[in-house]
């Protein structure tokens, strides 16, 4: 991205045509959720090797820099703590930044690229950064980068969830891997996942619900429904959906379908909503 870019006249008009921010309350997001979030999303650009990582972080320094007036304004100044994960006003800014990036670097992404890495010099010794030539396994097609970020965010997210919660009253209901339990056994995991997004401070309510029943007597043909009421990326959802991002911030949606993969099952007929104040995600599990 050159300088200006983020700023041009196509992006200054993108922003007159997104929503505002709604003024709702929303709970404050745990800090180590949070960062769970944004890192999981960092981590799984980084694995998949389409832009050097020095790259991204200007690119995303220049659109949280041109994005950031806009947003404070509709907000109100004074509202939000700038830098502050658990504000959700702030939260919902920078989840859009970050994915607002990812999103460009994977529409144009590079096989072969040099890229800035920072190499340990010792103890008390600053670092001392060289430029390494990253090639990316060339199994992993440009067409496939959306979904194996999603994918690698969501395996991250759900394995750190199992070692916090481990052996507490919020653990996840265990299965068998590939077991393909039932819509009901099925139905009370994605519950209790949502309640941990519920007390991490993503959302001040959720439920899982199963919307249509399958006809096997597995889980197969089921479709569910998740409905979070005042999610932490309430604007900057609905902003990327209208920007067609994809990848996009549907953390949820990325966590439940690496759950449901280890179940035994893939999803189709996926859709992530808006409504007022609720995120709303179906599914349908095969």
């Amino acid at each position: 991205m050159i300088d200006g870019e983020a700023d041009n006249v196509g992006n200054r008009a993108a922003r007159f045509v997104r929503p505002k921010p709604q003024k709702v309350l929303r709970p404050k997001l745990d800090q180590k959720f949070a960062v769970l979030l944004m890192r999981s999303s960092y981590n799984a650009l980084d694995l998949i090797d389409c832009v050097a990582m020095d790259q991204f972080q200007r690119d995303f320094f220049l659109i949280r820099q041109a994005e950031y007036q806009t947003y404070n304004e509709a907000v109100g100044p004074g509202s939000m703590m700038q830098g502050d994960l658990t504000d959700p006003l702030y939260f919902d800014f920078i989840s859009f930044a970050q994915y607002r990036t990812i999103y460009r670097e994977i529409s144009d992404p590079s096989i072969i690229f040099e890229e800035s890495q920072g190499q340990d010099m010792g103890e008390d010794m600053p670092q001392k950064f060289v430029s390494v030539i990253v090639k990316r396994d060339p199994r992993l097609k440009n067409e496939q980068l959306p979904a194996e970020h999603s994918r690698l965010v969501g395996e991250s997210i759900l394995n750190r969830i199992y070692e916090i919660f481990a052996g507490t009253k919020a653990s996840i209901p265990s299965f068998v891997l590939g077991s393909r339990p039932p819509s009901n056994d099925l139905l009370s995991v994605l519950s209790q996942l949502v309640n941990i997004f519920v007390i991490s401070g993503f959302a001040f309510d959720g439920e899982a619900s199963i919307s249509r029943k399958g006809s096997s007597k597995d889980s197969k043909g089921t479709e569910f429904t998740i409905i979070f009421s005042s999610p932490a990326t309430l604007w900057s959802g609905k902003s990327l959906k209208i920007l067609k991002s994809n990848p996009a911030n549907d953390f949820f949606l990325k966590t439940a379908r690496a759950l449901i993969f280890r179940a035994g099952y893939s999803l189709s007929n996926v859709s992530v909503d808006y409504k007022g104040t609720q995120e709303i995600t179906v599914f349908t599990t095969n």
